[in-house]
């Protein structure tokens, strides 16, 4: 079986001169040339603007190149459907100029309104929407949902109409010669896809799709949801169509519950923070995960730490056995 390709998300590196300088530190360190993801703050659409990135691209991360807000295939406004797409359909051009064969999508929330990149406008966004779903907020720190909150009837509404776009999405990308996948997200009230099980159902209802499995997004998924987080990946991989992982690490952690019956609010001492740490920051069993998706033929792995990431490639090589 092929080992998995190591790549890097330009999610650390910003702007050219940083990209140049990680491929001369990859060269130096393993003497060969680094890959990459061109994550959603990219803002280059032409390899001919970057010729050293000319095929060392494996996948960008929509929307690439940079634009105002995600794609968002849970909206029921046709004018957000119809910018998410067109965001996706240059997504994938974007691939394909770069020679990549995947377009990584966050795939959608369960909101009407289009979700901005930028960070602080999201926040607003979600804030003034978190304000509607209080009853649904386990933890007011990055608006963790609770844990039920994946059965709730708007919830399951809002993920079958966005499995639905998610099939015309991927029949978009095919178009451009790439393929879409399908990556888990926070467990945040809006945000959809949360739960092992729901990337297992979207890949049996579109055969076209991919699937990418962020770690870091499924760690705090199982702290709040109450799954096993390894057993939670080994039933992704099953599917056979996990072809992409973002690796990171994380701090989040369930501090200890006085009461089973207390269920209103986390145990004391919990934490939860999307935190792109670098491999070895956190509690993430990232080892264990590496080894089980080496196994099951996951054609990429890609570092996605918002710390420097050439540490973080030699730690998941040395995971590999290389």
């Amino acid at each position: 079986m092929p080992e998995p390709r190591i790549a890097c998300s330009t999610v650390s590196l910003r702007g050219v001169d940083a990209v140049a300088s990680y491929q001369s530190a990859y060269r130096d360190a393993f003497g060969g040339e680094a890959l990459f993801e061109l994550n959603y703050e990219w803002e280059i659409d032409s390899p001919e603007q970057v010729p050293g990135l000319r095929d060392a691209v494996v996948s960008v991360h929509a929307p690439c190149p940079r634009c105002a807000n995600f794609p968002n295939l849970g909206s029921r406004d046709p004018a957000v459907l119809r910018a998410s797409f067109e965001d996706i359909r240059r997504s994938a051009e974007t691939a394909a100029a770069f020679g990549a064969g995947l377009v990584v999508l966050h795939p959608g929330y369960t909101l009407d309104v289009a979700v901005p990149v930028d960070s602080s406008r999201r926040l607003a966004v979600l804030s003034r929407h978190a304000a509607e779903a209080a009853r649904y907020i386990w933890s007011q720190g990055g608006r963790i949902c609770t844990p039920g909150y994946c059965e709730t009837a708007e919830y399951r509404q809002r993920r079958e109409e966005a499995t639905a776009r998610i099939a015309e999405a991927a029949r978009l990308c095919a178009g451009e010669g790439v393929q879409l996948a399908v990556e888990n997200l926070n467990p945040r009230v809006t945000y959809l896809f949360q739960l092992p099980a729901e990337l297992v159902r979207v890949a049996h209802a579109v055969p076209q799709l991919g699937l990418c499995v962020d770690l870091g997004h499924l760690w705090i998924s199982s702290l709040v949801h109450g799954f096993d987080f390894l057993h939670g990946l080994r039933d992704v991989l099953s599917t056979g169509r996990v072809v992409s992982a973002h690796v990171h690490d994380n701090g989040s952690q369930l501090g200890t519950r006085v009461s089973e019956h207390v269920v209103d609010a986390p145990p004391a001492g919990s934490r939860f923070a999307d935190d792109h740490f670098a491999i070895g920051r956190g509690g993430v069993p990232i080892a264990a995960a590496v080894h089980q998706m080496k196994r099951a033929g996951v054609g990429t792995l890609v570092v996605e730490t918002l710390d420097p990431p050439l540490e973080s490639v030699r730690r998941l090589a040395r995971m590999l056995g290389r």
